[in-house]
């Protein structure tokens, strides 16, 4: 050693700085350093938001800068997927970690008064025009369910929740009771009645700003508000946004920008959903500039994901909403473009920045997966169906399940079948409930990697699969005690409902020819159906109808006041019972959302046949048209 060393570094040379040695004060080691605090967690969910609603998935039609920001700052997910392929049961997964099937919340019920406690979730028998009986969704969160929210306000951290909730109607059923410190939340309504403010909610806790102001920019001020209060964290902020849902509020001088747009794939082509999008991208760059304005990114974890898949059936300014091609279907249906979403983890010094994740992860898995990341313990006895990703997101395992499971067991029409379906691998698997010969199930199997857009039903060259994944469904429904629709003792084929039409008592249907045909024993015969876009009136009916029939007609509409069909809610018009095809246009308003409507085309015996129906708005627009032709 040489001569000249410090007795600090002959001491260093000789390990003897350690715990236990004597050394005098100013060479003793120093206190082992604190843990880093926990990490802020933002969620940032979408409504409605399709897989292919951005550039980070490949749309040549909308712009997303900050959503490729955000991608490459963190993970990106092509095969994550929402519970359910409707907004109230993806959310109430989010919060439980459970499905909603064992939650019992399958449809976006979460507006409407809660059923009698002693109503049954599914019926014995039903009217005899429904082939099966389906089960009716829970209209809450039950107060009992331990959520994320009280999880992680329970182990220390400031909760808030900005934006869409759909959990509840009451107010023992809000944010506030389900473990969030801050509440800025609309009720009961899927969405405002107008994005901009006035935004008139019913009920819940958003205040109306300056006339004009725009809903989505107002809930990203408040979640900036809340982000500056609690910089000291650590804080769980879920940022859950009403766009890109309707009522399809957007503004003009960014929408104008689309108008001629041509999408190169020749797929996405809605200037209105451009737009929208481009204002919930410009919501979350404030969000990323706040997290760095406030130095706190580097210790801020951030998920980006959406509800379910993009809507696709309804008509906004001649167009459908959006277009997930080369996913099948959308927002409502049980293929893939019903519950495939985009998300994205950005986890500074943990997820490498620009990484991509192949993996099946589901909405159930955000709640372990969060406990995890802010190194909480799961509560004692909390049952959880979901698994942590946190292995996936430092890619240093994958997980245990090797297949996920979507129950939706309900009718929408044209759009869904009571389903269930289970992806193990590439193979997915669908259960169509009693929709086979005799009243058995109906299957679909599809090859998601050769075949992401299910073209090519496989089920009846690998029976064995069939039967191997649909016993994977079968224990599934048993695990979580689901309820599935049955068939129904009372059903009378001849009062079977067609392209989502169904008859009175009075009146069979069936097609004829392209036609919709009413074959009417007299009295009431009427043709009803509520799959109609929910747009406020004022509304046109049109139709073309023959009538070998007799008697006055009418129409009668249902809306979100008034569900039922009453005299004060109609409107008449002049049939011809001539035999002859003659159009008719029948007007009618009402000032909220349209949920149902029905033809009474005569009060006599007869044939009558519909050749086509469809709806239009006060500027002429078609909303919904119905042809008949069937397959």
């Amino acid at each position: 050693m040489p001569t000249h060393s410090s007795r600090r570094q002959f001491l260093k040379a000789a390990g003897l700085a350690v715990a236990g040695t004597a050394l005098p004060r100013r060479l003793r080691a120093a206190p082992a350093k604190r843990p880093a605090r926990r990490p802020n967690i933002v969620f940032f969910l979408a409504d409605d938001m399709g897989w292919m609603d951005s550039t980070v998935y490949g749309s040549r039609y909308y712009d997303t800068p900050n959503m490729e920001r955000l991608a490459k700052r963190g993970m990106r997910f092509t095969d994550a997927y929402a519970a359910n392929p409707l907004c109230s049961p993806t959310r109430a997964s989010i919060l439980t970690g459970k499905f909603p099937a064992r939650l019992r919340i399958t449809t976006p019920a979460g507006h409407l008064p809660p059923l009698p406690p002693d109503r049954p979730l599914l019926a014995a028998k039903a009217g005899p025009s429904r082939k099966i009986i389906c089960p009716i969704s829970r209209r809450f969160l039950p107060p009992a369910e331990y959520t994320i929210g009280e999880a992680l306000r329970d182990a220390g951290y400031r909760t808030g929740f900005v934006g869409k909730w759909h959990l509840g109607l009451r107010p023992e059923h809000w944010p506030e009771t389900q473990g969030f410190d801050l509440s800025f939340h609309g009720a009961p309504d899927p969405g405002p009645r107008s994005f901009f403010s006035p935004y008139q909610f019913r009920a819940g806790t958003v205040t109306d700003g300056p006339k004009g102001e725009y809903i989505t920019d107002r809930l990203t001020a408040e979640a900036v508000k809340y982000m500056e209060a609690n910089r000291k964290g650590p804080f769980f902020l879920c940022l859950w946004h009403y766009a890109v849902h309707a009522p399809w509020g957007h503004k003009e001088e960014i929408t104008k920008r689309y108008r001629g747009k041509v999408d190169p794939r020749g797929k996405q082509n809605n200037p209105v959903m451009a737009s929208m999008l481009k204002s919930l991208d410009e919501s979350l760059g404030r969000v990323l500039d706040t997290l760095d304005r406030l130095k706190l990114t580097d210790n801020t974890i951030i998920i980006f994901m959406s509800d379910n898949g993009g809507n696709v059936h309804e008509i906004v300014e001649g167009h459908p909403p959006t277009n997930n091609a080369p996913l099948r279907g959308g927002k409502a249906m049980i293929y893939e473009g019903g519950t495939r979403e985009p998300m994205l983890v950005a986890w500074p010094g943990t997820v490498r920045p620009g990484s991509t994740c192949s993996e099946m992860v589901q909405s159930i898995d955000f709640y372990p997966t969060l406990l995890d990341m802010a190194g909480v313990a799961p509560k004692e006895g909390k049952l959880l169906d979901g698994e942590s990703i946190v292995p996936l997101l430092k890619q240093t395992g994958s997980l245990k399940r090797d297949a996920i499971f979507c129950h939706f067991p309900h009718g929408l029409g044209r759009l869904n079948y009571p389903s269930t379906y289970v992806r193990q691998g590439p193979w997915k698997l669908i259960r169509f409930y009693h929709d086979g010969p005799n009243g058995t199930h109906r299957y679909e199997l599809y090859n998601l990697t050769a075949d992401i857009s299910e073209t090519t039903n496989l089920a009846d060259k690998h029976p064995a699969r069939v039967k191997q994944m649909d016993a994977l469904i079968d224990g599934f429904l048993k695990r979580t005690d689901a309820l599935v629709p049955i068939p129904n003792p009372n059903y009378n084929p001849k009062m079977a409902p067609v392209d989502g039409w169904r008859p009175s008592r009075q009146c069979t249907l069936s097609r004829h020819e392209g036609a919709l045909r009413i074959t009417s024993t007299g009295q009431d015969p009427f043709v009803m159906t509520g799959h109609v876009p929910r747009k406020l009136g004022p509304m046109t009916v049109q139709f073309r109808m023959r009538s070998e029939s007799k008697g006055a007609a009418r129409v009668y509409w249902g809306t979100g006041r008034h569900r039922g069909f009453a005299f004060e809610r109609s409107a008449p018009f002049k049939p011809i019972h001539d035999g002859k095809w003659h159009d008719y246009a029948v007007k009618f308003a009402f000032d909220t959302r349209l949920q149902a409507f029905r033809i009474d085309p005569s009060t006599g015996p007869g044939i009558l046949d519909l050749d086509w129906v469809r709806l239009v708005d006060a500027q002429g627009t078609v909303l919904r048209q119905w042809d008949f032709a069937g397959k």
